[in-house]
């Protein structure tokens, strides 16, 4: 009995991530999860980062939204975005992220608008006396539709 209990159980864990839909998603443990939760939720939460980055930082977070992508002309420095709408696509609350590996092209990493899942370390950095959030070491997944 407890051998097929164990051999049971063994089968169930091997086989959870395929059931819950887990299986193609990155083995990095992700402190907050903000792509499955509602619009409204996932606008106050970034709300609540960019209000009091403190608590959040150094977590890992994902989230889903619109890729958006700028060069900028005086310098060349290329800065990533996942932008997420909030419930009446009136509003829109972004997250600028670093990917883990730095596109060949930037230019033409990914078509804009493109649905992505973004997950990353949020980290603070000062450019030119100005602090931002970013997501670093960023793994970025284009969603099917």
């Amino acid at each position: 009995m407890k051998k097929t209990l164990s051999i049971l159980l063994a089968l169930c864990i091997c086989l959870l991530p395929l059931y819950t839909g887990c299986a193609n998603e990155s083995p990095v443990s992700v402190d907050l999860d903000l792509s499955v939760m509602s619009s409204t939720i996932v606008y106050a939460e970034m709300y609540n980062i960019q209000f009091d980055p403190g608590q959040y930082l150094g977590k890992v977070i994902r989230l889903r939204g619109l890729y958006s992508y700028y060069r900028e002309p005086s310098t060349g420095v290329s800065y990533y975005a996942c932008v997420v709408p909030d419930a009446t696509a009136c509003c829109m609350q972004g997250m600028e992220f670093v990917p883990a590996i730095e596109p060949e092209d930037p230019d033409h990493f990914l078509e804009d608008s493109a649905d992505i899942t973004v997950t990353g370390r949020l980290e603070i950095y000062v450019e030119e006396g100005t602090s931002y959030l970013h997501l670093v070491e960023a793994e970025v997944i284009t969603n099917k539709q």
